[in-house]
């Protein structure tokens, strides 16, 4: 019976000794590992079509963003419901009513609104985002008397390409939408 248990455990011990080094030489996992490569979005549509999660981990992803040369109106497009049927469409009607953005050498910005109307001004100043902690561009609306709950914050997915994300309440700030900027015009 011993002779039984000898035969089998040699190639058990066998199998365990070839599992183990198997297991040794697999490097340890890091935090690297689970981040999914995104491409480089070129134009405001790449990022109007993004789904959610990928609009999330692109702006995790980016710098903060540098102002845009005063005086120069930005153009934008909002991004609501990111990945549904209906984001391109809202997209497309939502510009019937905001255009983009002017940012002035005062620190401040107007949101150009209607064609060429200019309403709902904001601060502009680096601080932390309420998504993940880092610097990002701010606008700050508390000022304003249309929107004094609304926040942007902005990042710089590539040079002169921005994508934000509106947040509005000032006790608990939901995330509202996402936007994008293009200043290379």
């Amino acid at each position: 019976m011993a002779s039984v248990f000898r035969r089998a455990g040699v190639p058990a011990l066998a199998a365990l000794a070839v599992l183990t080094g198997a297991l040794v030489a697999v490097p340890e996992a890091s935090a690297d590992d689970a981040a999914v490569s995104l491409p480089t979005p070129r134009t405001m549509q790449d990022m109007v079509r993004m789904s959610a999660p990928d609009l999330t981990a692109l702006y995790s992803a980016s710098p903060v963003a540098s102002v845009p040369p005063a005086g120069q109106f930005v153009p934008g497009r909002a991004i609501k419901n990111p990945g549904s049927r209906t984001t391109v469409a809202n997209s497309r009607a939502t510009r019937l009513v905001w255009q983009g953005k002017y940012f002035r050498d005062d620190g401040t910005m107007i949101n150009r609104v209607f064609g060429a109307g200019r309403a709902i001004p904001a601060d502009v100043y680096v601080g932390e985002s309420l998504l993940d902690g880092r610097p990002a561009l701010i606008l700050d609306y508390s000022r304003s008397r249309l929107w004094p709950e609304v926040r942007d914050e902005v990042r710089e997915v590539s040079p002169g390409l921005y994508l934000g994300i509106m947040y509005k309440g000032k006790a608990q700030p939901e995330q509202k939408m996402f936007f994008t900027l293009d200043a290379r015009r």
